[in-house]
């Protein structure tokens, strides 16, 4: 029986086949050794995930669901979205419609965002889209302004006649033949 305790590697009483643990001394652990604490926990107080005592619930409004990122931001309208892209997609399409549309948008972005109490943000690219749309509405009323200018410039200097064009004017017969000189 001697032969069956585990002793110093290389004594003739271990069994030394291939793939084979070599035995745990007696009175050794039967788990391995529980890693040290890391740093900034106190102590080798620590208890197993879900031992302690639930987590506290926060609120509704603070917990990450749909739609929200959880770094605390909320997220964004999406109205103030589309009123900005409208906003800048109008300079390049049509510039008065996409103006109108994009202060529209913006308009009801801003009072959705402000009703929602800080669950929606967006404010800024509302913002971002008025002042965008307002200056195309000031731009394409420049524009407008300018070519009527043109428009009327161009009718009063050439006088409503072509230049290099004979205007006819009724010719009227002399007046030795209205004389009467043929009397009878």
């Amino acid at each position: 029986m001697a032969e069956d305790l585990p002793g110093p590697p290389g004594s003739s009483n271990r069994d030394d086949r291939p793939g084979a643990r070599p035995t745990e001394p007696l009175g050794a652990p039967a788990h391995p050794p529980a890693p040290p604490p890391s740093s900034g926990q106190p102590g080798g107080d620590q208890q197993p995930p879900g031992s302690g005592p639930p987590p506290e619930q926060q609120p509704a409004a603070q917990q990450p669901g749909w739609g929200q990122t959880g770094y605390g931001t909320p997220p964004t309208e999406g109205m103030a979205v589309a009123a900005l892209v409208v906003a800048i997609a109008g300079f390049f399409v049509c510039a008065p419609v996409g103006a109108i549309v994009a202060l529209v948008l913006a308009n009801s972005a801003k009072q959705r965002i402000e009703a929602s109490g800080g669950r929606l943000s967006g404010l800024e690219q509302a913002r971002a889209a008025r002042v965008i749309a307002i200056i195309e509405l000031v731009l394409t009323a420049i524009v407008v302004l300018l070519l009527a200018v043109g428009a009327v410039i161009a009718v009063n200097t050439s006088g409503g006649q072509e230049e290099g064009v004979p205007v006819p004017t009724p010719m009227s017969a002399p007046r030795s033949m209205n004389a009467g000189s043929f009397s009878s």
